[in-house]
């Protein structure tokens, strides 16, 4: 019999070791959660904070549209319109900021990206979430761009046109932007991973009756709307002027010929190769 009881002591003791023990960790693994979620906190509030204007037009968007911060938090993003096509249409009307990168020979390389099925997955996730993961999109893709040294000449909901002086830099950035969000650690990208489709064209945009400007920009629209999430398409020029800088990373494949609307003829777009 007390062979018995001191057996149950011991067990008794064990269970109570492991509870303490389990008790333990659940508590480090909440503290953790409320760090994790501060910091998210922090992260949203650092993101949605507006930048100062760096542009006439930019300070004329916001008097009339406010800030995009203000838009998503209220959660009316419909207002303010994401589409490629709306990007392309300000840019030539407002040209100054894409100029002041243009190469000595009057050519930019424009990249335009956007989430694909943005609005399906907003409706998923409610407004409040879907900031949460619009604000960290935002944040990897101006990081890529920084460190591209490329200009971010206007965002729209959840797109982007970003000019560049040379094409090897805009194909990098795009590169990076994808090989980033499948890598990313960001407990907001990781739980609701985005999709991105990225266009590059490079090309002429001055010109004495400013065509050349309008047609580029909107050439690369069009192939960022063609390109599928997680996808980088670029038109031939990229491809050309890319193959001759020798840089490994850049490899691209066939992706068909294609017209493009309200441009004519046919045109020759490639894939490029991103291993993630």
């Amino acid at each position: 019999m007390t062979s018995t009881l001191g057996v149950l002591s011991a067990l008794l003791a064990v269970a109570l070791v492991v509870a303490v023990l389990v008790v333990a960790r659940l508590r480090r693994r909440l503290a953790l959660a409320e760090a994790m979620v501060r910091q998210l906190e922090e992260d949203l509030d650092a993101a949605l904070r507006p930048r100062p204007p760096v542009s006439s037009a930019e300070r004329a968007m916001r008097a009339l549209v406010g800030t995009a911060a203000r838009v998503r938090e209220r959660g009316v993003a419909g207002m303010l319109s994401s589409s490629l096509d709306d990007l392309a249409a300000w840019a030539s009307d407002e040209q100054s900021d894409i100029l002041q990168v243009a190469a000595p020979d009057g050519t930019v390389t424009l990249l335009f990206s956007d989430i694909e099925d943005s609005t399906a997955l907003n409706d998923r996730l409610g407004d409040k979430a879907w900031v949460r993961v619009l604000a960290a999109h935002d944040a990897l893709v101006r990081a890529m761009v920084d460190k591209r040294r490329g200009r971010v000449v206007k965002t729209a909901g959840d797109s982007f046109m970003v000019a560049f002086r040379d094409p090897v830099a805009a194909v990098l950035a795009a590169r990076g932007i994808q090989r980033a969000l499948a890598r990313t650690l960001d407990p907001r990208l990781r739980l609701t991973p985005v999709r991105v489709r990225i266009g590059v064209h490079t090309g002429t945009v001055i010109s004495r009756d400013g065509d050349y400007f309008g047609r580029n920009v909107s050439m690369a629209a069009r192939v960022a709307a063609l390109a599928d999430g997680g996808e980088v398409l670029v038109t031939q020029a990229v491809r050309d002027e890319t193959s001759e800088s020798g840089d490994r990373r850049m490899r691209f494949e066939e992706a068909g010929t294609v017209e493009l609307k309200g441009l004519p003829g046919e045109h020759d777009l490639w894939r490029l190769v991103v291993e993630t």
